[in-house]
């Protein structure tokens, strides 16, 4: 019963924001029905608690406001979607603000077993933007029990390993379905990528946290970290 209450209430919902894209006062009751809503996924994606009185939430105002605009029913629950497009604008406003001090992201460099030296192959990046990626990634990883700084470890090293995480992970990350359920479930869904294109199972399990990570990073807007994962050449 319960569940099919927030089944009708998300349709409610849903239809409401289609009807706000052409009524404007129905879209600024919905922005102010959803104030806490915006607040919290202000807060978010900031870290820390964001008020009214915040440029912040102004700007995820206005981010929710487009997001009413820009809903339709392929783009799935309104919510979800609204939450996406304020986290993309507020970090999109943090990087334009930055100072540019760039540092070389082989800051971090890591031996692994057999002592030898693993360096992540990015020139530079913003140094605010590469903390704040490397914090807020490292909080999405601990979902899937990853350590951010286990990658120098888990890459895979010879070219025909890059390659087979390559493929898998440009499979998953055209395959919005496959994204969902790495991102909902916490799963790589091994079964579903080898039953698909020709990949060794084995060797896919052992790369089980590389290849979440680079879907993450591409897919969630990790930029600067996400070129980590730019293996064309490979």
């Amino acid at each position: 019963m319960g569940s099919e209450m927030c089944i009708r209430d998300r349709m409610k919902l849903e239809e409401r924001v289609a009807e706000a894209t052409n009524d404007k006062k129905l879209k600024n009751d919905l922005i102010g029905e959803y104030q806490n809503f915006i607040l919290a996924a202000a807060s978010k994606v900031l870290k820390r608690s964001v008020t009214t009185s915040d440029d912040e939430y102004i700007i995820a105002m206005m981010a929710f406001g487009d997001a009413i605009d820009g809903y339709n029913e392929n783009k799935g629950n309104f919510l979800g979607f609204a939450k996406t497009v304020i986290r993309n604008r507020i970090i999109d406003s943090i990087r334009r603000e930055a100072k540019h001090n760039s540092v070389p992201f082989s800051a971090l460099e890591k031996e692994n077993s057999d002592g030898e030296t693993i360096e992540f192959e990015i020139h530079t990046v913003d140094k605010s933007d590469l903390k704040w990626e490397i914090e807020s990634l490292t909080e999405e990883l601990s979902n899937f029990e990853i350590s951010f700084f286990e990658l120098a470890e888990v890459s895979p090293k010879s070219r025909k390993t890059k390659r087979l995480c390559f493929d898998a992970v440009n499979y998953i990350i055209n395959n919005s379905e496959l994204v969902d359920i790495i991102m909902n479930k916490h799963i790589l869904p091994i079964k579903e990528i080898t039953d698909n294109i020709k990949l060794n199972r084995k060797a896919i399990e052992r790369h089980r946290k590389y290849i979440i990570t680079a879907v993450i990073a591409i897919t969630q807007d990790y930029p600067a970290i996400a070129e980590y994962f730019n293996m064309r050449e490979v």
